[in-house]
C-alpha cells in the first residue's frame, strides 16, 4: 500500500482549496466561475463547430511546393498574405458578448456558435491580433500596429530593450524605466524607424 508524501497531501489541499474558491458556502457554484467553466465549452465548442470548418476548408488550398512541409494554406483576408494552418485563426467580425453573468448567457453563446459565413473571416495571427487590439481600444488599425510592436519590443528582456534603444542613440537617461523606454520605441515608429 502507498502512503501519501508530504507532497501529495500539499498538492491536494491547494487543489480544494482551487475548487472551493468558486463555491458558495453551501456548495454551490458561484455565478461568476458557471459563468467562466460555460466560457470556456462554448469556446472549445468553436473549435470543432461545422460552420468554422466549412468556412476554413473553403479557404484552403493545397501547398504544391515540394520544398516545404506544408499541406495546406489559406490566404488572410486582411493582408492578403498565405500562412499555413497554424498561423491562421477564424476571426468573428461582430464583437463578442461578454459573459459575465447569467443573463449573459445566450446572446453570449449565440454571438460564437450562431455564426455564418457572411460573420466570420480568416485572418493571420497578427491581423487577428492587430483587429481585436483595435476594437478592444477603438483605435484605428495602424495605431494598433503601432501598439502591438511597441508591445512586442517591451517583452523582450530589458538589457536587450537598452542595447537597442541605445543603438538608436537614445541616452542611458531616456531608458531608466519601462514607460520611457515605451515612449522611445513609438518614437521610433513614428519615425518609421522600426
Amino acid at each position: 500500500m502507498t502512503v501519501p508524501s508530504k507532497a501529495d497531501i500539499e498538492k491536494r489541499k491547494k487543489a480544494l482549496e482551487k475548487f472551493k474558491a468558486g463555491l458558495d458556502a453551501d456548495g454551490k457554484s458561484t455565478e461568476k466561475s458557471l459563468c467562466t467553466a460555460i466560457r470556456s465549452a462554448v469556446r472549445q465548442t468553436w473549435m470543432k463547430h461545422p460552420t468554422k470548418l466549412a468556412y476554413l476548408y473553403e479557404h484552403t488550398y493545397p501547398d504544391m511546393n515540394p520544398n516545404t512541409r506544408t499541406k495546406w494554406l489559406c490566404d488572410c483576408e486582411m493582408c492578403g498574405k498565405a500562412f499555413k494552418l497554424a498561423d491562421i485563426e477564424v476571426n468573428h467580425k461582430k464583437g463578442e458578448n461578454s459573459l459575465l453573468s447569467f443573463d449573459d448567457m445566450v446572446p453570449f453563446t449565440k454571438s460564437i456558435l450562431g455564426v455564418g459565413f457572411d460573420d466570420i473571416e480568416v485572418l493571420c495571427k497578427d491581423c487577428h491580433s492587430i483587429l481585436t487590439y483595435s476594437q478592444r481600444y477603438n483605435v484605428t488599425l495602424d495605431e494598433a500596429r503601432k501598439k502591438k510592436i511597441v508591445i512586442q519590443k517591451l517583452k523582450q528582456k530589458v538589457a536587450t530593450q537598452k542595447k537597442e534603444l541605445l543603438a538608436y542613440g537614445f541616452k542611458k537617461s531616456d531608458i531608466t524605466n519601462e514607460d520611457l523606454r515605451q515612449a522611445c520605441y513609438e518614437k521610433l515608429l513614428e519615425e518609421n524607424k522600426i
